[in-house]
């Protein structure tokens, strides 16, 4: 579970309805928090919401529509907001190089074409 590999200029939007322990699961994932950082996460009040918007630097963040009392509010450390707000103002990264960062997806591209090769040679 990780970055879409797009071309950053199309918008995507995804609305996930959730409970709180979800939307932190959720958060613990896309993030890549730590055990320790989630567990001093707080729970969510009814019918609060969390938007998770695209930075030009193609990271997702929530420091463009919370303001560092709501992201404290919600456990955050002031590590965990320092890194939102660098997600949120990071310098434009091209699509390709963005996906450079996550090796994990050319070894599943290796592994994609050498299955194509394979079958077509059979």
């Amino acid at each position: 579970m990780k970055k879409f590999c797009d071309d950053p200029s199309q918008d995507t939007n995804i609305i996930i309805v959730t409970h709180g322990l979800s939307s932190r699961i959720f958060l613990m994932k896309w993030f890549e928090w730590t055990i320790e950082q989630f567990e001093d996460l707080n729970r969510m009040r009814t019918c609060e919401f969390q938007v998770l918007q695209l930075g030009q630097g193609g990271e997702h963040s929530l420091a463009f529509h919370h303001d560092d009392k709501k992201l404290k509010e919600w456990g955050l450390s002031l590590d965990m907001i320092d890194d939102q707000k660098h997600r949120a103002l990071a310098p434009i990264v091209n699509s390709l190089e963005r996906c450079d960062l996550y090796p994990y997806m050319d070894c599943f591209a290796e592994y994609f074409y050498y299955e194509v090769n394979t079958s077509i040679m059979k």
